[in-house]
């Protein structure tokens, strides 16, 4: 999020959801009975249906944002960063695994794949913030090794 200003990244998550709104309104609703969300992710499914499968991803690119744009707006503490998504992404994968699995549909069937799939791609950004959380750890440790080396021959050189 530190390329691009945060405002110019909310327009981008509404620009998506316009987008797949429009692509939507254009194509009939899926009506598949699939046991999982990961089932629509077969070659017939994904070729018979390529105008849904690219609003499904639209929105789950918008919906992988909002968290990322969220977060970005905290502070630098990237465990709790992700320690929030690493609690978002099976709630989102439970979700949309339950909608499905007991027809509910709560929301359409195209929100519930797009969920599914944010979810899974969320687990980048989770690794990216617990590897950025160990090397400012590593950065802390190194940074305060020398100054207390420092500390200790300054003592010793005014004890002599």
């Amino acid at each position: 999020m530190c390329l691009m200003k945060k405002e110019y990244v909310l327009a981008a998550i509404v620009g998506l959801f316009l987008l797949s709104y429009v692509l939507d309104a254009t194509v009939n609703p899926l009506n598949l009975n699939l046991a999982t969300p990961y089932d629509y992710l077969t070659p017939e499914n994904l070729s018979k249906y390529p105008f849904t499968t690219a609003s499904i991803v639209i929105k789950a690119l918008g919906i992988f944002l909002i968290p990322v744009l969220l977060l970005s707006l905290a502070d630098r503490k990237f465990a709790a960063k992700g320690l929030a998504v690493l609690i978002l992404i099976p709630l989102m994968q439970l979700y949309a695994l339950q909608d499905i699995a007991t027809g509910a549909q709560v929301v359409p069937l195209e929100w519930s794949l797009s969920l599914s799939l944010a979810g899974i791609a969320l687990a980048i950004p989770m690794v990216i913030y617990f590897i950025l959380e160990a090397l400012s750890k590593v950065h802390t440790s190194l940074k305060d090794t020398p100054s207390e080396e420092k500390d200790t021959t300054e003592e010793k050189s005014s004890n002599n």
